[in-house]
Order: structure tokens, then sequence, then C-alpha cells
């Protein structure tokens, strides 16, 4: 089957293009996200500080400061602008910063660099850098080793007192989904004390739609307001209606997987190396290709001009394809159980690989040993997040929608109808939070929701990071 041209461009545009482990720096200097970085000119008192220092420079392209042409987290930028982005992406306050006119273009210049967080954010991802590639502390103590006097801290503390080694070595497990998840459930008081059971479900309803939207959107109360004309305007929306949708979305992924197989040899993709390690690429693509096919029967998304389909796709593809694979994740046995399209099977089974009832089971320790030594770390994550993430407790009807808030989400995309994009992603999370009141309760969905927001945040660096390996070139 071949798919419409407006709906994937990144992958099937002119030529066809795959993804490749990346080996060298200069091949990702060629990719569409290096390209779009705006091009910078030394002016002439930048550049006798070039010959004085042996350092080129420019101006930022954030606040216009003096800065070395240096890339920092994919994009050029002064020290103060790579400082502040790290802290906003760490610290998880990218979607709770609101432009403080209200036009999202704000002057971000030397001398008020700091008057609008939300435009100056901006501005830095419009110059190329990328959330993904931001380390957190914990990561940069493994990679660079601890910052200075950190070391001493550490142990002067053991050394004073050896029962302090005990809460340092449960830090080093907060990424355990367990005590994630536990440490998550205590915020759920601080919900109830605003959704009184003493109401009736139409007002407690009413309080917590307004409460999920701003929970889901920016992880905090009353952050995001939602007008009582809009909640009039989707009024309509209700459980049974976010129950059929999820039903045609499961019937939809489920036609995806079945016409288009990892297999497919008009397009010389296979789901092995002759080397017997998985082609990691083939079988990213064809993920991609299935979540394009289950978006092709979306009126909203169809409607949307080929610019802004594009937009949203090369920024939330990865993501909603993971979430869609989850649906397959086993909790108890830890594994993912593949329903096998007709080509898929054949090619197992002339390749002796065991595929019982048309299905492949496989977990991590299936498919570490059969991928690029580069990916292991990324794919060790994706299987922690499976992990953590059916620990949340997300019924599968409301999986299917999360697909769909997921491919709306237009945090870091520059779109010609953002105003269609945020009507079509509130009403997507209207019917999210309409199917997990059904089955949660109203508290109950606030609190997914609040959880969902990081997890989210948490599989999209994820993914971007994945996306540095696998880096789109041309045949």
């Amino acid at each position: 089957m071949v798919l419409a041209d407006p709906i994937m461009p990144m992958w099937h545009h002119e030529n066809e293009k795959v993804w490749k482990s990346q080996s060298e720096k200069s091949e990702f200097h060629k990719s569409k996200n290096y390209q779009e970085t705006p091009q910078l000119e030394a002016n002439p008192v930048q550049q006798s500080e070039e010959t004085s220092t042996g350092k080129s420079t420019i101006d930022c392209p954030v606040c216009g400061d003096t800065a070395i042409a240096h890339f920092h987290y994919g994009g050029m930028c002064c020290y103060s602008c790579k400082a502040f982005f790290r802290r906003v992406v760490n610290t998880y306050k990218a979607t709770k910063y609101k432009c403080r006119s209200g036009t999202g273009q704000c002057d971000v210049s030397l001398a008020n660099r700091r008057s609008c967080q939300a435009c100056r954010y901006k501005k830095c991802i419009a110059a190329g850098m990328k959330p993904g590639l931001v380390l957190s502390d914990e990561q940069c103590s493994k990679r660079f080793g601890p910052r200075k006097g950190e070391a001493e801290e550490r142990a002067s503390a053991e050394i004073g007192n050896n029962v302090l080694e005990q809460p340092e070595k449960k830090s080093e497990k907060i990424c355990n989904p367990i005590i994630r998840v536990e440490r998550e459930a205590a915020i759920e008081n601080e919900f109830a004390v605003l959704i009184d059971n003493e109401k009736s479900y139409e007002e407690q309803n009413k309080i917590g739609r307004t409460l999920f939207l701003s929970l889901i959107s920016t992880g905090s109360v009353n952050a995001q307001k939602i007008s009582e004309e809009q909640l009039e305007k989707l009024d309509g929306l209700n459980d049974n209606l976010a129950m059929m949708l999820s039903f045609q979305i499961d019937r939809q992924l489920s036609n995806a997987r079945k016409f288009l197989p990892f297999c497919q040899p008009s397009k010389q993709r296979q789901l092995f190396l002759p080397t017997g390690q998985v082609n990691t690429s083939d079988v990213l693509n064809t993920l991609v290709e299935q979540t394009v096919l289950l978006l092709k029967h979306n009126k909203h998304f169809t409607s949307l001009s080929k610019a802004d389909q594009t937009e949203l796709m090369e920024e939330n593809v990865m993501v909603a394809s993971l979430i869609s694979c989850f649906q397959l994740y086993n909790q108890k046995h830890k594994n993912i159980t593949w329903p096998l399209a007709e080509a898929d099977f054949m090619y197992l089974r002339t390749s002796n690989i065991k595929a019982s009832n048309t299905r492949a089971t496989f977990g991590l320790q299936d498919v570490l040993p059969r991928i690029d030594s580069e990916l292991k770390k990324e794919i060790i994550k994706i299987f922690d997040f499976f992990e953590y993430f059916s620990l949340i407790g997300v019924p599968k009807p409301a999986l299917n929608l999360i697909i769909l808030v997921v491919i709306f989400s237009h945090d870091n995309c520059n779109l010609e109808d953002k105003k269609s994009v945020e009507e079509h992603r509130c009403r997507y999370l209207l019917l999210l939070f309409e199917c997990l009141s059904q089955t949660e309760g109203v508290l109950g969905a606030c609190n997914i929701a609040y959880k969902l927001h990081g997890v989210l945040h948490d599989l999209d660096r994820i993914c971007q990071l994945l996306g540095q390996k696998m880096v789109c070139v041309k045949e």
C-alpha cells in the first residue's frame, strides 16, 4: 500500500528516506534539525575577538549577546541561554510558562531576556536546541563525575555517619517504577480538596474537566483555564462517544498492523539483517507508517493544512507509535506479544524463529543481543517506560485516545492554524477525561492526568535521544 505524500513527508518525500544509525557527528549536521537553524554571521567586532581568542563568535540567535560559535543541545547560543534552556527542561517548566504579552512574539534581547521566559524558550527551540539532548543532574554525574565540592561532601558524610548511605542508595533507585507510583499516590490528596464529594456529579465533572486539562498539559493546578464558551461547545462529549472512538482506533490499528508488515520486499524491508540483528531502521519506519495510516482516517487531522500535518507528525509521531505499542505489553511477564501479518509469519518460519499462533512474544532480554550497542540504553529506557506506564493503571480504551492527544500536542510546533489544533487537542483531552472518569471517578481521572504529564514528557525525551542516533538520511 502506498501512503499519501502529504501525510508523511519525512519518510516519503521525493526520495524515500530511512533511519540509519549515526556514526559520525557530521551526518547529524546535515539532518533537518540543523538545516532549520538560522544562518548566523559574525559582525566586525566579533571577528576581531576571534583573532585575539582563537575562537569564532556569533550573535546569540536567542538574545543577541555575543556567543562562541559552539553547539549547545543542538543549536548555537550564548552560555546564559544554554543555562536557561537546561534549567527549563530539567524543571519541566516548558509547558508552564505563558507569554506575558499574550502574543507569543515578545522581543528577547540582552537587556530584557529575563522578562518573558515563554518567548525566550520558544526562540531556543527555533535556534535548533532539542530538549531531548539535555542531561539530568543524575546523568551528568554519571557521565562527567560529581561536581566540584560534591565528592568531598559525600566522602565526609560517609565518614561522619555510615547511616547516611541508605538515603543515597535510595536516591539512585528513584526511577524505580514502583517507588515512583507510590510517591505520586500521595499527591492525590491535593486534588481531593478541589473536588467536593458532596456536590452533584455534574458539578464535580465541570470542575474535573478544567482540572484535568490543566494537570495533563502543565502538571499543575489552575495553570490552564477553559472558558465557559468552550465548555458549552464541547458539552456533548460523553463516555459513550469516547468508547466508540476508542473502539474505532483499536480496529484501525489492528488493520494497519495487518496491511503494513515489517517485511516488505517491494520496499526492500526485512525484519532482520544478514548478521541476525534486528533491522531497527526498517522496524521504526514500519511503526511510523502504521501510525500514519491511522491518522489518514482521522477527519480532524486530515482537515489541517499539509504544512501543519507535517509539523505535528515530525514532532509527535514516534511518541504516538510507542504508545500504540504499549497496548501489546504484558506487565506480568514483562514482554510484548505482537500479532504477525502473514508476510512476517512466513518470514519468521523460514528463518527458524519460533512464532506460535501467528504471534511473536519477546522481552528486553530477547531484544538486547539483537540490536546495535549504541541503541541499547534507549531500548532499556523504553521497556522501563512500559513498566511504569503499566503501573499507572490506564485502561485500554483510554490508551487509544492518548495516541490522538499526543499527535495534536503542539508546544514546539510552528503551525499555520494553531487555534484549530488546540481545539482538536482539547476535544480529545475531554474525551479522555470522560473515558477515565467512568472507571476511575473524577478524582482518579485527575490523578492519572498528573502522572501522564510527567511520563509523556519522559517518553518524548527518550524519542528525541533515539532520534539523534537514528538520523534521517537519503538512501
